[in-house]
């Protein structure tokens, strides 16, 4: 009688009773690469990057530079949970980059100019740039000989690269013959123009006669006089009428920062949910927030669909603009635990939560892991300190026991985990390359998937046959040996461990009866086949 056959290695499960398990799924599945549909270890992550310039261990990496594959230049690296973006310009010279949260004290901008010396993530911006505050003063310089007006002068801020801020909140105004001269004095202190202000070195000012405020002039932030000779320029686009917004600096505790899409960046602060001005991620009107009924404890999203993870019933955020954007609850009540485990895997999202790993997306929306792991052994993982990452088609999510490692999980078919003894710190996805980095102990940064092939392990499920017998025989059909064999006989260990250095047959020890049958094989493979049976001829 042949007891096993097995030509599938494909993952594992836990939670279904291992009698009843399919072909090619086991309870246990440890570094295993599926792949080419046989038996091998995956490919360690391999260092490629040390960091320099940091003392403790970090908590979040970032690389810019990313127009250039590399693996060194130019990692951002921060002690707290940081989230970075890009800006969504069409030309972008600078790499202008956005970060929030960590040990910030707000939001901040940073670009390639800045990017001299390690370490990179310690200069930069504050995203935000604030309204001029009030204190000048308009009189008339000379006499025009038009017709009396009224004449309202605000003003704004202007970085270097031209992000322009939100006008003075107390415009000043003035009565005057048309055509005269005004000057305005005491114009207020810019917020700074070193490294870790605001980098603001101009001030525009606006005129309105009624209408939209129209440009004066644009001069250096020191300069604290100027003079309306007349001449008009553009209309001010960042505030100062009840059809556009004042263009708010970001709250200081935003969080989430995510690219969206029709030049839109998203966030989130408590229970809040907010965009940007378009292609303006300085720039955070009140009149593009919105509220749900939770509070927001991450996000991700797939096409134009923005899920926020929330503490209770997560919602779908869509629209194509900052004013039209709507949410709706999705059905599936499964608050999220992890900020960093909500990941995008292009047809949805995932997310943990305190029951498994859940999904929302195209495929459906159900608990991923829910007859893969029961709600005890998922806890155990200790799902809180999940770190997730989409690589391929899978969901690697790193997490910390005690230990730290990590799983992964097939998203199209969510069908077994495999389990990794690689563990993470954070995590970075480089689209241009399409590889995943990790940043690991000491601050090193591995490469996913890229070193040489490590020992896996695979544990069969229970198969049991139709009387009690003593398997005499097996066979490994192997590419690579040694093999490691192990043989469990209800529930005892039989046979093993041996190490098999060809393809074939072996006897196996006699002396006993049972009807339950396990293997376990490790090696770094491949192997095609494991075959036990009663006797040689029940082999292949």
């Amino acid at each position: 009688m042949l007891i096993f056959a097995d030509e599938l290695f494909l993952s594992s499960n836990l939670s279904t009773n291992p009698k009843k398990l399919a072909d090619g799924i086991g309870v246990n599945a440890a570094d295993l690469d599926t792949t080419q549909q046989d038996f091998r270890g995956r490919r360690a992550a391999t260092t490629v990057h040390t960091l320099s310039g940091y003392g403790a261990q970090q908590a979040a990496i970032y690389r810019m530079g990313r127009e250039t594959a590399s693996d060194t230049q130019y990692w951002l690296a921060y002690a707290a949970d940081v989230d970075f973006v890009r800006s969504l310009l069409a030309s972008d010279p600078t790499e202008r980059t956005y970060g929030v949260a960590g040990g910030f004290g707000a939001p901040v901008y940073t670009d390639n100019t800045l990017i001299t010396t390690p370490p990179y993530g310690a200069t930069g911006w504050i995203l935000g740039i604030p309204a001029p505050a009030a204190g000048t003063a308009a009189a008339i310089g000379s006499a025009g000989a038009g017709a009396t007006e009224t004449r309202t002068y605000t003003q704004t801020f202007v970085r270097y690269n031209n992000d322009e801020g939100p006008p003075c909140t107390t415009p000043v105004s003035i009565s005057c013959p048309g055509g005269s001269t005004i000057n305005l004095t005491g114009l207020p202190a810019g917020p700074g123009s070193t490294v870790g202000t605001v980098g603001v070195d101009r001030r525009r000012i606006y005129v309105s006669t009624g209408g939209d405020y129209r440009l004066v002039l644009e001069q250096a932030v020191a300069t604290t006089t100027a003079s309306d000779t007349g001449t008009r320029g553009a209309i001010l686009q960042t505030g100062g009428s009840t059809t556009k917004p004042d263009w708010l600096e970001p709250p200081i505790n935003m969080r989430g920062l995510i690219e969206l899409w029709s030049g839109m960046h998203g966030a989130f602060v408590d229970k809040a949910y907010m965009t940007c001005v378009p292609y303006n991620p300085h720039a955070w009107p009140v009149q593009f927030k919105r509220q749900v009924p939770d509070r927001i404890v991450g996000s991700a999203k797939w096409e134009q669909s923005w899920l926020l993870a929330t503490t209770g019933t997560p919602r779908v955020a869509f629209g194509t603009t900052p004013l039209a954007m709507v949410d709706a609850p999705i059905p599936l009540r499964q608050g999220c635990v992890a900020k960093r485990s909500v990941v995008g895997v292009g047809h949805g999202v995932c997310w943990a939560s305190n029951d498994g790993l859940c999904y929302h997306g195209k495929l459906g929306t159900y608990v991923m892991t829910k007859s893969l792991l029961t709600k005890a052994q998922w806890r155990a993982l200790l799902p809180d300190t999940i770190i997730g990452a989409a690589w391929g088609d899978w969901y690697v999510g790193f997490y910390n026991d005690g230990t730290r490692k990590s799983f992964m999980v097939n998203t199209l078919k969510p069908d077994g985990l495999i389990w990794l003894t690689q563990g993470a710190f954070a995590v970075f996805s480089d689209p241009l390359s399409e590889t995943l980095y990790l940043l690991d102990t000491g601050n090193t940064i591995k490469k996913w998937d890229a070193g040489s092939q490590v020992s896996a392990t695979f544990k069969s499920r229970v198969k049991r046959t139709r009387r009690e017998t003593n398997p005499g025989v097996a066979r490994i059909i192997a590419t690579t040996y040694p093999v490691t064999f192990n043989l469990w006989g209800d529930g005892t260990l039989r046979a093993g461990p041996y190490t098999i250095t060809n393809d074939d047959p072996f006897r196996l020890p006699g002396g006993y009866m049972a009807e339950e049958w396990q293997y376990q094989i490790q090696g770094v493979g491949p192997v095609e086949g494991v075959f036990i049976g009663e006797e040689i001829d029940d082999l292949p």
